[in-house]
């Protein structure tokens, strides 16, 4: 795979929820997995431009309870929240032959089994349930599509992603 195919100069890997408590702490939902592994890419960036030090002080459930020494009182950690957290790129290891990041599926199209535009992937996501692509069809509202079992054939220079959609799962 080659740099040029990249969509994207960053990766999110997690999002601020809400501050935690008085000394500055916060919640993240993390997009790692392990949800640990948020920490092992080093500093991250903030939408705003900011760069933190994060590190682990608990876990919360689904959440990590989190720490920087760039945030000091609650203020400080109400002023970041729904923020994303961010890494460049080039600071991801490089996906193994025939692998891709579904960052990389961003803008794609989504094709069914006999060449019929879908649309164009927006988004993913993960409930618990498996992976979901948010797909923006032309002219309406986005939908949302299992990823997981679904996914037939990836066309990398066609940006195009054939999947084998169920009957009557779109309108």
């Amino acid at each position: 795979m080659t740099d040029n195919l990249f969509l994207t100069d960053s990766v999110v890997l997690g999002v601020i929820v809400s501050a935690h408590g008085l000394k500055g702490q916060f919640k993240v939902k993390s997009f790692t997995k392990p949800p640990e592994n948020l920490f092992a890419y080093g500093n991250v960036k903030l939408e705003s431009g900011e760069e933190l030090s994060l590190r682990l002080v608990s876990k919360h459930r689904e959440l990590l309870i989190c720490a920087a020494q760039e945030i000091e009182d609650r203020t400080a950690a109400e002023s970041i929240q729904k923020q994303e957290l961010r890494i460049e790129r080039g600071a991801l290891p490089l996906p193994a032959e025939n692998e891709i990041y579904q960052i990389d599926y961003l803008g794609f199209m989504i094709v069914d089994l006999d060449k019929k535009p879908i649309g164009s992937i927006v988004g993913f996501h993960n409930f618990g349930a498996g992976d979901i692509v948010e797909v923006k069809p032309e002219g309406s509202e986005t939908i949302f599509l299992p990823f997981t079992g679904f996914l037939k054939q990836v066309h990398i220079i066609e940006k195009q992603l054939v999947m084998n959609i169920p009957d009557g799962f779109i309108n």
